[in-house]
């Protein structure tokens, strides 16, 4: 068996672990997400990472930044405060709103925000640092050679490689979904990136995680993140185990997990 570029395309295609959500979901979770990633730990890790990457050498002042799935924009505006220019990608209307307000709030006039999904996207520019930051954007290797054409200098992309929650395991058992909790995207890139002679640094981050929704909040966010939002009868079993756990009219989750990410230069 030979383990070349086609080898491991293959395997990532046909690994439909995990369902994306579509964008409904994202703009669901906009509000949530944009207050949960300003937080004084999120802002100081978004800190942290950029002067990892200025004294990596992977950045610097004059650097231009391709955003892939920026989300509400607290990575990019981090990186537009030491970079020359940034550009954010996302598909989600709602995410932008509160990508362009941080932009704004921080008093940034070096990002511009782009509506529109990686694979739709078309630019004539190249960029010195092209990161997906935990994007969906990259799922399969169409999408991740799209992203190293789009780079003259560093990429980067981080991902769960394992994650963890009772109360999700419980809500799959109660769909019959299969529920997954190991997951296989970056060991796809990390050897597509070795056959084609680049040679990636690999950290990872363990950590827990604890979500907290109000039951209405709850009941319309996990039948979207389980796709059975569009069947009534799921979503309904969903909502009533939702109820019965509820303390005080509130869900709590609870996630063990492991971030991966890789960094890698262009030759």
């Amino acid at each position: 068996m030979k383990l070349n570029s086609e080898y491991f395309e293959q395997l990532w295609l046909s690994d439909n672990q995990k369902k994306e959500p579509l964008v409904d979901f994202w703009d669901f979770r906009a509000e949530e997400y944009n207050n949960s990633q300003t937080s004084m730990a999120a802002r100081v890790t978004h800190e942290e990472k950029v002067q990892e990457l200025l004294t990596k050498g992977v950045i610097n002042n004059e650097s231009t930044v391709l955003d892939i799935g920026c989300g509400t924009g607290q990575f990019a505006v981090e990186l537009g405060k030491v970079v020359k220019k940034v550009v954010g990608l996302d598909f989600s209307e709602n995410m932008l709103m509160y990508a362009k307000r941080n932009a704004e709030n921080a008093g940034l006039t070096t990002i511009d925000f782009v509506k529109s999904d990686w694979d739709s996207f078309q630019s004539d520019q190249r960029f010195d640092f092209v990161l997906a930051s935990m994007s969906p954007a990259i799922h399969g290797p169409d999408q991740l050679y799209k992203m190293i054409d789009f780079c003259t200098g560093y990429c980067y992309i981080s991902a769960f490689v394992e994650r963890h929650s009772t109360l999700k395991e419980q809500l799959y058992a109660l769909t019959d979904q299969a529920y997954v909790r190991q997951f296989n995207k970056l060991n796809y890139i990390f050897n597509l990136l070795w056959t084609r002679g680049l040679f990636p640094e690999l950290n990872y981050e363990v950590g827990m995680q604890k979500r907290v929704f109000a039951l209405a909040k709850a009941k319309g966010l996990y039948p979207r993140e389980l796709a059975v939002a569009d069947n009534p009868d799921l979503a309904e079993t969903i909502n009533q185990y939702l109820a019965a756990a509820a303390e005080d009219g509130m869900v709590t989750e609870e996630l063990q997990q492991r971030k991966g990410e890789l960094i890698w230069k262009m030759s």
